[in-house]
């Protein structure tokens, strides 16, 4: 018993010692364009990287429905949709197949 007492006490002080904190990378400083487009339809900037940043003009999206906060409405619980329906005219249905007989 006291060896188990023991041997926990010295896994958590092993495990509270042992740990850093977690620390997040600084941002890198975004390169500067070097070659800038300019159009009436679009604004294409590439940098040292080689990577191409384009912004299109004229054909922005309204968000948020109208709603200042700009939250999406998510719809509670699924649709159950049958996949057998029932026949609601099964009688007229089963009259005419017995009609010939």
């Amino acid at each position: 018993m006291k060896l188990t007492a023991l041997t926990s006490t010295m896994a958590a002080l092993a495990l509270f010692t042992l740990t850093g904190t977690a620390a997040a990378q600084a941002p890198k400083p975004a390169p500067a364009p070097v070659t800038t487009t300019t159009t009436s339809d679009y604004t294409e900037q590439e940098d040292l990287a080689g990577d191409q940043v384009v912004k299109f003009t004229g054909d922005e999206l309204g968000g948020g429905g109208g709603s200042p906060s700009g939250l999406i409405a998510v719809r509670k619980g699924p649709i159950r949709v049958p996949l057998i329906r029932p026949r609601l005219n099964f009688v007229s249905e089963m009259l005419k197949s017995v009609e010939n007989l």
